[in-house]
């Protein structure tokens, strides 16, 4: 199968609420009736008890990484079918949209809510991106489907739990699994385990599911293709107009938030900034790197070609978060720019790009010369 076929479009659906900016504050709790709270509560609760008899174990316990990555990735599979998908979709396929772009930081900002009121602010410092080996989720998340998402379905159905309120339910079952093992037990850094959650709840809402055991639909073709069929799409000539579209999707659909400034920076910390103070940024789903990466495709194409439409859109600031960008540029000046992580290169490239686009650095930002 080609690259271009692993990436699917959603179809255009009426656009979702925008994401709050204040990472403590319910995006619409206040809206709903204390009876629908109560209803997300208990089903978290219902599930949360069968859950404990099928917790993934390491040396006898239950591993902290791979149980809140669960109970995410479940909060995301329900967000992605509450936007309505269809069956059509082969399971693990990457699912570029803009509605999960606008919907997902709605239950990142639920979940910080839960735990500030349990007396912890999971937003006060940067999200965590690279997570220690000891804590990886050891389960992918098709295995979490297999394993989970039926019972799941089944709890929040008998509860009265449409997909999206399911969801949200999620980041009540992911709030109390942080209470547990970030306070109580103490076997993961909150900050680590805020980062999985995030990560988690991006990985369900982007990767398209099996079909529920309670609704029938056509098999969906296969989304993977037989081992050493697998060809790099750059480097066939009659593929590059396809392929350069494929780029432009991909890169569309990783840019977030809003306002006059591009954020960069390391990580998750570029989403973390825009949800606090406002701006755009780039995030791409894991499994799409994953996937160009066993294409032989550099990941970075996918974020040198969302700068590149931000800056040919005339954004009128970029902004690195987190990073001395001087510093950076010293450090790997005459170095393979290959073997630098992700932000750096961005930095490298504005370097040397942004002048042609009438950008000017000042400092650890780039500004659209007047």
């Amino acid at each position: 199968m080609p690259l271009f076929d692993l990436f699917k479009k959603s179809p255009k659906k009426e656009p979702a609420r925008a994401p709050q900016k204040e990472s403590v504050k319910p995006p619409d709790d206040s809206l709903l009736s204390p009876e629908m709270q109560k209803r997300r509560y208990d089903a978290a609760m219902e599930f949360l008890k069968n859950f404990q008899e099928r917790m993934p174990l390491v040396g006898g316990k239950p591993h902290a990484g791979t149980v809140l990555a669960v109970a995410a990735r479940l909060a995301g599979t329900s967000l992605y079918r509450s936007l309505h998908y269809k069956n059509d979709v082969a399971p693990g396929t990457v699912v570029l949209s803009d509605e999960v772009n606008e919907a997902w930081p709605q239950l990142m900002n639920l979940f910080a809510y839960y735990c500030k009121q349990n007396g912890f602010d999971v937003m006060s410092r940067p999200l965590v991106t690279v997570f220690p080996e000891q804590d990886k989720p050891r389960m992918s998340v098709e295995q979490v489907h297999r394993e989970y998402q039926d019972q799941y379905h089944e709890i929040m159905k008998r509860h009265g739990l449409d997909h999206l309120n399911a969801a949200r339910a999620g980041m009540v079952v992911c709030s109390i699994i942080f209470q547990y093992h970030c306070i109580r037990a103490k076997d993961i850094d909150p900050y680590v385990a805020t980062g999985i959650i995030a990560m988690g709840v991006v990985e369900g809402a982007k990767t398209a599911p099996p079909p529920l055991k309670s609704e029938s639909s056509p098999a969906p073709r296969s989304g993977r293709e037989p081992a050493g069929e697998r060809r790099s799409a750059a480097g066939n000539p009659a593929q590059n107009n396809q392929f350069t579209e494929l780029l432009k999707s991909i890169a569309q659909n990783s840019i977030d938030g809003a306002g006059v400034r591009l954020i960069l920076g390391e990580g998750m910390t570029p989403m973390q900034e825009a949800l606090h103070n406002g701006g755009r940024y780039i995030l791409v789903h894991p499994e799409v790197l994953k996937q160009l990466e066993q294409n032989n495709i550099d990941p970075f194409l996918v974020y040198e070609t969302a700068m590149r439409m931000e800056i040919t859109s005339r954004i009128p600031q970029i902004d690195f978060i987190g990073v001395d960008v001087d510093a950076l540029l010293q450090t790997w000046s005459g170095k393979p720019e290959n073997q630098a992580p992700i932000h750096v290169r961005q930095a490298l490239w504005l370097q040397r790009n942004a002048s042609q686009f009438g950008y000017e650095k000042m400092g650890n930002s780039w500004k659209l010369k007047q």
